[in-house]
């Protein structure tokens, strides 16, 4: 265990001393660690003033935000161990420990104390939101801290779920068959259990949702249930219902941990497949290929080479046929419509005038991380695109003519969804989805326009973070004026409010195609 111990110093040590040698990352966690320790500062000097007319927010809705975000990582974790699994272990890991004498407990412990420390640290983004969920909820700096600690539980719980379910079921569909049994019999009693709320109590579904979260059966329920169980009671100032819902998550991982090292069961090679998966994605993540789960699909004998294109036309032909190869419906796939049920289901029950435009901010924000991904920057990884004889511009709109479809498409089956559901005018749909898909085009410019200024990709958390900050001080003017807009036309007129933004998305991608469209021309073809 000595050398587990030093392994794990050692490499924590050298992470840290490898960050003076990259000037950017210093800068940038320093930015990060600075902003936190600046909003708890804040918000701990802001307790010390008393509140006696501000009314807070309902902390049910807190409650029944936390079990979304907890039934959304069941569903993607228990997916995936039905699939691939999850892995405690890099490849580094494989080559070093997998093959050496020590205790097979001992390097799975090794993999616990890892993967723990990963978790938190991927959890910290919630303490930014400390002085957002102070002023909506009211409450202290310690909830707040308790609501980081168990996010990140739920989030390494689950990790853990995906092995044991992998392990469980891996080459026995049997098993798989129980575990989705299992899987959506929990979610189908919870519905059950909102819908009982609805006709016990009356009122709106929203309202269900919100008594459920009171509800001290449904606190037993395993994730979603346990974590506002221990919220809820740490709120209310009751230890023995935190210490329950601890020993459940607690006693929920011995068990699973207890069936990586059974007798039968032989976690090496089970998570050694896992592994391999996951640092496949992490190279087609850090080489800005997109990363996709290729599915089955029939293709007929008849339909062979790219049906059509000539010169660089055919760039665009061959994404379509990749994207039939991907889904049947090019370019409807589950996003579409996660996305479009998602906003009609959120504008039905937060049931305001202004519902339609928080979720078309929250689209947008999600489009982002989809289109930083896009086409183009894959395309320019392999070296066909630079031998086919036209002009760089025609080439580099080819490539990025699929990704600039997408947003379109998705922009008219979402907000046909949230007009349906919110009951507005199909005229102001009609102008969020312009809005939606324009600021798809300029996630695709910003593409563009980072091959031109980088060479290449930057690591992808830089990229997404100049991005936004890019975004927002380009879109500075056309968000204003559009909420401007919003507050100052007349009733009648406020479908335009969104004007503005389109326009500018419009101008800018049309600006930083024609600056940057001769990229080709310019750069030369690495592999990377």
């Amino acid at each position: 265990m000595k050398a587990l111990g030093y392994l794990l110093l050692t490499t924590l040590k050298n992470r840290v001393l490898s960050i003076r040698k990259k000037p950017a990352y210093l800068i940038l966690y320093g930015c990060i660690v600075a902003g936190i320790i600046a909003m708890i500062i804040i918000s701990a000097l802001s307790d010390e003033e008393v509140q006696t007319v501000k009314s807070y927010g309902d902390i049910r809705i807190l409650y029944a935000i936390l079990t979304g975000i907890s039934i959304l990582f069941l569903f993607s974790f228990v997916s995936t161990g039905l699939s691939t699994g999850s892995t405690l272990f890099s490849m580094a890991d494989v080559g070093l420990l997998f093959v050496a004498p020590i205790s097979s407990r001992k390097i799975l412990l090794y993999g616990l104390i890892k993967q723990m420390a990963t978790t938190f640290l991927s959890a910290v983004f919630i303490l930014y939101q400390v002085g957002t969920i102070k002023n909506s909820f009211g409450l202290g700096v310690g909830t707040i801290f308790n609501l980081f600690f168990i996010y990140a539980i739920i989030i390494f719980f689950c990790q853990l779920l995906s092995i044991g379910i992998y392990i469980f079921s891996s080459g026995r569909p049997e098993r798989k068959r129980l575990v989705k049994l299992i899987f959506y019999g929990l979610f189908a009693v919870t519905a059950l259990a909102v819908y009982l709320q609805y006709i016990r109590n009356g009122g709106t579904i929203l309202e269900a949702v919100l008594n459920l979260m009171n509800y001290k059966p449904f606190h037993f329920m395993p994730v979603m249930g346990w974590a506002v169980m221990f919220i809820s009671a740490s709120v209310e100032g009751n230890v023995l219902y935190v210490v329950i819902a601890l020993l459940l998550f607690f006693l929920s991982s011995i068990v699973i941990i207890s069936l990586f090292t059974s007798g039968d069961a032989d976690y090496y090679e089970d998570v050694l497949n896992s592994t391999e998966v996951a640092y496949n994605k992490l190279q087609d993540v850090k080489d800005g290929k997109k990363v996709t789960v290729i599915k089955k699909v029939k293709i007929k004998e008849e339909q062979t080479g790219l049906q059509g294109g000539k010169g660089y036309s055919a760039i665009f032909y061959k994404h379509l046929l990749e994207k039939k190869r991907t889904g049947r419906f090019v370019f409807l796939d589950t996003y579409s419509i996660l996305a479009a049920g998602s906003a009609g289901f959120a504008c039905y029950l937060i049931n305001s005038e202004f519902s339609v435009y928080i979720v078309l901010g929250i689209l947008v924000y999600i489009q982002f991380f989809i289109t930083i991904l896009g086409k183009l920057s894959e395309e320019l990884t392999k070296p066909y695109i630079y031998m086919i004889p036209e002009k760089s511009i025609k080439k580099v709109i080819a490539a990025s003519m699929t990704t600039l479809i997408k947003p379109c498409f998705d922009a008219i089956i979402i907000f046909t969804f949230v007009c349906i559901f919110s009951k507005t005018s199909p005229l102001l749909n009609l102008f969020l989805a312009l809005a939606y898909a324009s600021s798809g085009a300029i996630f695709v410019s910003y593409t563009l326009l980072c091959q031109r200024i980088f060479g290449g990709q930057p690591n992808k958390f830089i990229s997404a973070m100049l991005g936004l900050t890019l975004f927002m001080a380009v879109m500075a003017p056309g968000i204003g004026t559009s909420i401007a807009a919003i507050l100052l036309l007349p009733k009648a007129f406020t479908f335009l409010g969104t004007l503005p933004f389109t326009f500018c998305c419009i101008v800018m991608t049309i600006f930083v195609f024609a600056v940057c469209g001769d990229l080709l021309d310019k750069a030369e073809y690495t592999g990377k």
